[in-house]
């Protein structure tokens, strides 16, 4: 991350944030024709020269009137040049041309004058109307003090309004008033080292000549308020970005001074003529300026004294800042300091830069991932030191090949990871994220191509969308070890490490339809159940929040989740889809016309929470049904809404629609079905077993794609030794489940009284069933020979499974899920070969 920093004299010690101030165009109005100043001059106390030094001030903005083009001496032709640094919307710059327009005089009483009178003043001047006069010869200074309205005219030094002097024609009125004593608030000289005396012999005049023309540069800039303003939301303008020219306790910035004539001056017009002018806003060179500068130096305004400030850098994933002097005007022989250090480095210890006519490190790095910059300056500031800035990068672990922080992931597929380089080291303390954006409910693939980082101190991650743990690796993987992940939704790899000893690790994803990443979605369902309740229908309003809520997140990511209000319809008995002893499904219709599947369970203020927790984990699956929502009603009766799956329960297919469920279908479904609980056993934390694995809880969609749902039973897996030595193991069960849902799946019906198949006769049963082609569905006509090889894989697969209902747990032969999933690869494999 890189930045830039700067001390320049409008700003005295400022925060790393206001470094970045500048002028910004906001489409308003700007004046780039000729321009013609109109004076009304006001009282009679009025010297001709006077008038005429004001008279040439305004002639003299006009640069192409010079004769000299580079003069030691700004004019004020260069500083119209630097107003003529801001344009339109099409790059056309302010006007080059200010000429002087009418005069008008007005002599009648000008004390005790209040703001309202100006303007009517003006109004009858453009209206050739009477100008009535004031009676009284009263002190201005004091009355003014004494009134409300009066203190206007007193309390502003300058100002504009805008008269409608005929229908539909409106006129922008600039005045300005000169000071009525050195006291005043609106005298811009105050006595100091550098000053003389006025350059025109009048202080009021001198100052009102700065006035003046800082108005005439605010009028061309932003005549509207929506011209060139700051863009830190002060206010600022051209005219008024910069400190004035003189501070009451110094004598700085430096004037130019004639001895002979007793003045000072910062400015030159035409004819001879000396002013004292404000400084105003260079956008190129981001400083105060009296001429354009190519070098920041002439022209520019030099900084204030006495001044001590200091610039914190804090990255704490950065491992050095590089630092890049832009330029640097602090003279030589100055008690200015530029100092650069780290964090804890002492004043001696730290790099002091000054400019030594131009002869300065400009390039350097600080090992660290703290820094200070403090600078300070003395009780004189030479005319030469204008300032300084400097840019800097932290280089973090990103920046050096490493990995540091989260990073987002919206495209199809790619490669993450982490590999240590020769370049650069395995390091400990990283912290990274891999966030793989897919959309709720889709496919998200991944494969890991190495794992080898230190065991039991570096960590691999996974986590869906809710940061729930899926899985967790440390150690070396090799070969058939390397883990194979499919998910669903969104998907977090988290690598932490507290060593420096492993290599790394690489993976390949696919995310089958990644979120668009302009939006991310938080939902909020409502839900209309109609439920047939005796006789009568009774309407049951229910608020359901999905299950994307923040539930006990640890180490949650930041969120940018908007919201979405969705209401669903459930139907009434017509639309009733399933039921069981223990709840009734329906089928809803939401507003956005998509289907979901709503669960009302029967029995009132059931515990749940254990249920909905593993559901929200297990979830991101693929190939687990999405649990979409949970919610309660005023009676305690509990409603989970989850995806609607089009085709209904595994069962019921077998049962009535078999002859749909082709061979390579049912392949196909088995290895889903695998699939899920293996991510059940293997890689969420701890372990899940499902408890009721039937045909009955396996959902298809319309594309016959198969989701394992009714975790009514589910819960985590236990280590303790069991009551009874020959209950199976959780996962056990699961995989005697797995092994007769297979016979079902070849047989091509749902088998009765499930229980019995875990005694030896039933066994032997299945064995003789199994043997035989008899098993196999003869709705379906075996498409080739050689697939009879693949029946009998399945068959022995199939038996493998239901016979660990009576091995000794943790026999050698006892299958594990893993190994399942393996032989059913080969199933469809030896399938393919034959249909191939």
């Amino acid at each position: 991350m890189g930045t830039s920093l700067f001390f320049l004299a409008q700003f005295q010690c400022f925060s790393s944030g206001e470094s970045s101030f500048g002028l910004s165009y906001h489409g308003g109005k700007l004046m780039t024709g000729p321009v013609s100043v109109n004076i009304l001059w006001f009282g009679t106390g009025w010297q001709e020269s006077d008038r005429e030094a004001i008279r040439k001030s305004v002639t003299s903005l006009t640069s192409s009137q010079y004769l000299v083009k580079d003069s030691e001496v700004p004019t004020l032709g260069n500083w119209w040049e630097i107003i003529r640094q801001y344009g339109d919307s099409n790059n056309v710059p302010v006007t080059d041309r200010v000429d002087l327009g009418a005069e008008c005089f007005y002599t009648g009483p000008e004390l005790n004058m209040t703001l309202d009178q100006v303007v009517y003043i003006g109004r009858s001047v453009f209206n050739k109307s009477s100008i009535k006069g004031f009676d009284g010869n009263l002190n201005c200074y004091r009355l003014f003090r004494n009134s409300k309205k009066q203190r206007q005219l007193m309390d502003m030094c300058s100002g504009s309004f805008q008269l409608e002097v005929f229908a539909g024609l409106k006129v922008n009125i600039l005045w300005a008033r000169a000071p009525q004593n050195a006291a005043d608030q609106c005298s811009m000289l105050f006595h100091g080292n550098s000053y003389l005396g006025p350059p025109n012999g009048d202080e009021k005049v001198d100052s009102l000549v700065g006035y003046m023309l800082a108005n005439i540069a605010e009028e061309v800039t932003n005549q509207d308020g929506s011209g060139w303003v700051s863009n830190d939301g002060s206010g600022m303008t051209v005219s008024n970005s910069c400190a004035s020219p003189f501070w009451r306790d110094n004598g700085i910035p430096p004037l130019f001074r004639d001895t002979e004539k007793n003045m000072s001056f910062n400015v030159v017009g035409l004819n001879g003529y000396r002013y004292i002018m404000p400084y105003v806003w260079d956008q190129k060179t981001r400083n105060c300026a009296l001429k354009l500068s190519v070098n920041h130096s002439n022209g520019l305004q030099p900084y204030p004294p006495n001044q001590k400030c200091r610039w914190a850098i804090h990255y704490p994933t950065a491992k050095f800042i590089r630092f890049t002097i832009n330029y640097l005007s602090v003279a030589a022989d100055s008690d200015d300091h530029l100092l650069i250090c780290k964090a804890k480095s002492k004043s001696a210890q730290c790099s002091t830069l000054k400019s030594n006519n131009g002869r300065y490190e400009k390039n350097f790095k600080l090992m660290s991932s703290k820094a200070y910059i403090e600078f300070r300056t003395g009780d004189q500031v030479s005319f030469e030191s204008r300032g300084w800035e400097l840019s800097y990068t932290a280089v973090s672990c990103t920046m050096l090949g490493l990995c540091y922080g989260k990073e987002n992931l919206y495209k199809h597929d790619g490669n993450i990871g982490y590999v240590a380089s020769t370049s650069f080291p395995y390091v400990e303390g990283l912290k990274c994220q891999w966030v793989l954006h897919g959309k709720p409910g889709t496919p998200v693939f991944i494969t890991f191509t190495h794992i080898n980082i230190s065991k039991g101190l570096d960590f691999l991650a996974i986590y869906n969308g809710t940061m729930q743990q899926i899985a967790n690796f440390s150690g070396l993987f090799t070969g058939s070890d390397l883990p194979q992940l499919n998910l669903s939704g969104e998907v977090i790899i988290a690598f932490t490490t507290q060593t420096d000893q492993g290599e790394g690790w690489s993976a390949n994803f696919y995310i089958a339809h990644p979120v668009n990443h302009d939006k991310k979605v938080f939902v909020v369902i409502l839900i209309v159940v109609l439920a047939l309740i005796a006789a009568s229908v009774s309407l049951l309003a229910v608020a359901l929040a999905v299950v994307r809520k923040k539930l006990e997140r640890k180490n949650a990511m930041d969120s940018d989740e908007g919201l979405i209000l969705m209401s669903i319809d459930a139907i009434q008995v017509e639309n009733r889809i399933g039921e069981g002893p223990s709840a009734v499904v329906y089928r809803a219709v939401s507003t956005d016309g998509g289907l979901v599947a709503i669960k009302s369970l029967r029995v009132i203020a059931a515990e749940t929470e254990l249920q909905q927790e593993i559901m929200a984990k297990s979830s991101s699956h693929p190939n687990i049904i999405s649990f979409l929502g949970h919610s309660q009603d005023g009676l305690g009766r509990h409603y989970f809404v989850f995806e609607y799956m089009g085709r209904g329960d595994l069962s019921l297919n077998l049962r009535e629609r078999g002859e749909t469920l082709d061979w390579d279908k049912r392949i196909a479904i088995a290895l889903q079905i695998c699939s899920a609980i293996q991510m059940l056993h293997m890689y969420l934390k701890p372990p899940v077993y499902h408890g009721n694995i039937t045909s009955e809880n396996i959902f298809l969609d319309e594309f016959y794609n198969a989701k394992l749902g009714g975790f009514g039973a589910a819960n985590y897996c236990s280590s303790s030794n069991r009551a009874n030595p020959e209950q199976l193991s959780e996962m056990a069960e699961d995989i005697w489940s797995f092994g007769l849902l297979l016979v079902e799946l070849l047989r091509g019906e749902p088998l009765v009284d499930r229980e019995t198949y875990k005694n030896s006769r039933r066994l032997e049963e299945i064995n003789e069933l199994l043997g035989s082609q008899e098993c196999i569905d003869r709705r379906l006509t075996i498409p080739h020979e050689t697939c009879k090889m693949g029946f009998v894989k399945l068959g022995e697969i199939a038996k493998w499974c239901i016979d660990s209902s009576w091995r000794v747990e943790g026999g050698k032969n006892n299958p594990k899920i893993g190994d399942v999933l393996s032989g059913l690869k080969q199933v469809k494999l030896l399938f393919s070969t034959a249909s191939g």
